[in-house]
Parts: C-alpha cells; sequence; structure tokens
C-alpha cells in the first residue's frame, strides 16, 4: 500500500522464532507418545504392545474327564485304531476307556489294563496331533517302567528314581510289547490294576513325574546362577550351614560342605590341577564330588544331573541313556561311591565322560566334566 511502513527485520525474524517454536512443541509432544529410548523401550505410557506370549509350563497336576456318549476323541484316526487292535490281540489288554486331561486341553489318552498282570497300555494324542503308546508296569517295591513309543521331543524323558522310561520313538505296537516284556523281567511285579482305579494311579504317576523335573529345572537353574555345585544347600538353615564341619571320620552320605570348607575345597583343587582363573567358572560348573560312601542312587543322580545323559536303574542294572537310547549296561553289584562313579563313568559316551582330579583328601574323590 502506498505510504506504508515497511515490516521490520527485527520483527518478522521474532515472529519466525515463535512459530519455529510452536511446531517445535508440537513434535516434541508427538516423539513423547511415540518416541524410543536408545534401547529401543517406549519413554511413554501412551504406546500400546500386545502382551508377549510366554510359553506355559505343563500343570503340576493331571486330572482325568472320561469321554461320555458316542464321542471318540481320535476322530478316524487309523494309527490309532490299529494301536488299539494291537494292544487286545497281541497284549491281551482289556479297553478302560477314553480320558481328557482337565489341566491340559487338546490331550486325549485311551487306557488298557491287563486282567492278569500288572501291565497297563495308554494310547494318547497331543494337541499337534501327535500319537503314540505308553506301556506301564509296576513292582511291589514301587518302582515303575514305562516302555513308549513318542516321537523325539513329545514327552520329557527325565524320570525319578525308581521310574525309569525307555523310549523308542516310532516302534509299533507289537514291537513295543516284546521290548517291555523285555524291560520288565521279575517275578514281584503288582496285581493288575483295577480299571476303576486307573485315574488315580495316572494322576499321583503324573504328579511324582512333574514334582521331578521341576526339582531338576530348579537344580539347573541354581548351577547356572551360581556357576558351581559348591552352593547352599536349600534343605539347611545358614547358621547349620555355615557351622558345619567335615569331620573325615564320620563323613555320612547327607554331608554337605559349608562356605568355608567349599572355599577350602576349591583352593585344594587349584593347588592341584593349573586352571587359569579366566577358565574357573567354566570349571567349576562340570566340577562334582563324590564321597567314598555314597549310596548307588546318589551316584547314578549326580552322573544325570552333570553328564548329559541318564543313567536309569532296572531289575538291578544301571543303564546308560544317551538321545541316541541305550549306550551301556552297568551290573553294579556291591559297588558304591568312586568305584561305582568310575565304573559307570567307564560306560559313558567320549563326550560326557569325567576327569578324577589329583585331589588327595580322605573320604572325597573329586571329578570334572573338562579334560586335562
Amino acid at each position: 500500500m502506498l505510504g506504508s511502513t515497511p515490516p521490520s527485520p527485527v520483527g518478522s525474524l521474532i515472529l519466525i522464532g515463535i512459530l519455529l517454536f510452536i511446531v517445535y512443541r508440537i513434535l516434541y509432544s508427538l516423539s513423547g507418545q511415540h518416541g524410543t529410548s536408545k534401547n529401543g523401550e517406549a519413554v511413554s505410557g501412551k504406546v500400546f504392545r500386545l502382551p508377549v506370549r510366554q510359553p506355559k509350563a505343563p500343570p503340576a497336576t493331571a486330572r482325568l474327564t472320561p469321554v461320555t456318549g458316542d464321542k471318540d476323541p481320535f476322530g478316524a484316526s487309523e494309527e490309532a485304531l490299529d494301536f488299539h487292535k494291537t494292544l487286545m490281540d497281541k497284549g491281551s489288554l482289556e479297553r478302560i476307556g477314553d480320558f481328557f486331561i482337565e489341566e491340559m486341553p487338546g490331550y486325549a489318552l485311551r487306557a488298557f489294563t491287563h486282567p492278569a498282570q500288572s501291565l497297563v497300555g495308554v494310547i494318547y494324542k497331543d494337541p499337534d496331533g501327535r500319537i503314540w503308546v505308553n506301556l506301564v508296569t509296576e513292582y511291589k517295591d514301587g518302582r515303575i517302567i514305562t516302555t513308549s513309543s513318542a516321537e523325539s521331543g513329545a514327552i520329557s524323558l527325565s524320570r525319578p528314581h525308581g521310574m525309569p522310561l525307555f523310549n523308542y520313538p516310532g516302534l509299533s505296537v507289537e514291537q513295543l510289547l516284546r521290548r517291555h516284556k523285555l524291560e520288565t523281567r521279575g517275578t514281584e511285579q503288582k496285581a493288575p490294576m483295577p480299571p476303576e482305579k486307573f485315574s488315580e494311579h495316572f494322576a499321583k504317576n503324573y504328579a511324582k513325574v512333574r514334582a521331578h523335573i521341576y526339582e531338576q529345572e530348579q537344580r539347573k537353574t541354581e548351577k547356572e546362577r551360581t556357576g558351581s555345585i559348591l552352593s547352599f544347600p536349600q534343605n539347611q538353615t545358614q547358621d547349620a550351614y555355615e557351622n558345619q564341619t567335615a569331620d573325615e571320620d564320620v563323613i555320612d552320605e547327607d554331608f554337605l560342605p559349608s562356605r568355608a570348607e567349599s572355599r577350602k575345597w576349591l583352593d585344594m583343587i587349584y593347588r592341584a590341577v593349573d586352571i587359569p582363573k579366566d577358565k574357573r567358572e567354566l570349571f567349576q560348573s562340570g566340577l562334582v564330588w563324590i564321597l567314598d560312601n555314597a549310596s548307588p542312587q546318589s551316584v547314578s543322580q549326580t552322573i544325570s544331573d552333570y553328564s548329559g545323559v541318564r543313567v536309569d536303574e532296572a531289575e538291578g542294572r544301571l543303564i546308560i541313556r544317551s538321545e541316541a537310547g541305550a549306550e551301556d549296561i552297568i551290573e553294579p553289584g556291591e559297588l558304591k561311591g568312586p568305584e561305582l562313579f568310575e565304573k559307570i563313568n567307564s560306560g559313558l559316551p567320549a563326550d560326557s565322560k569325567f576327569t578324577r582330579l589329583p585331589v588327595d583328601m580322605q573320604g572325597v574323590t573329586f571329578y570334572s566334566r573338562m579334560s586335562f
């Protein structure tokens, strides 16, 4: 406009600055809603993410619900029908019924029992549609022997002492019946199981197996956390643990070293064996100690825990089992402690063997998974 005053440069700069500040605040507000920190985590509660589904651990208990009416949980599966016919025709088993597992949706089973023997047959189906057979025999002394045709990964092979499981993935039911007969030699079997007791029998044994697996998982977690088996035992108070001493004349099978004695033992080991400091944590993770009077059960459990293979007991024999199946069968006789440990160790696969450490201590022998 004629006669008007041109805008001041200073005023224009101030106006531009104000506009830039407003834009900055808007962008800052938006970044506060959707921004991330350096490690990629959201910095505002306004960001919504779908929850991550964690794998659910198997339940501690399992109750059976009978399948009623004409419903067949196995559908038209020819495989299940073949298993059914073979168990009855070749195994002389009688059908108990079909069941669902209340705590495990998608699982179904068909149970059979033998009228004259301690023999239970179970056809399983899991949520992935895999079908297999377990054969179970129980003894008067409480032992329970199971043979299975489950695919690798379908079931846990870890079982508590006295409940060995022999797995033969994909084995036909007829062959499995013969295999089970070989694994269950002996005359001290329990009486045949009444059909009405099956649900109780199943729940009791499932709870034992789950408790064992949970204990093994806890041991593994503790071992990974501490890096050593010489750690605080959970079944002692701290005062009792700290004050316990190793009287070499009276060390019994239940003896556990105190923290001070654990350090003393490690000092003795490192004086006898040159282990670089940067490898000591790895060394201690595979370090075991065996008392002179350790029972066969204690020895076999220690080897199972630290060797990567499983040692099962059946009919007085110790059976070394890896992922590939039976590796060796040991007749322990009257052996115990280090003598039994070394006999079992001689039958372990090469990559699972222990090395005896040259540590001279009365009542205790030390072994390591590391070779020297």
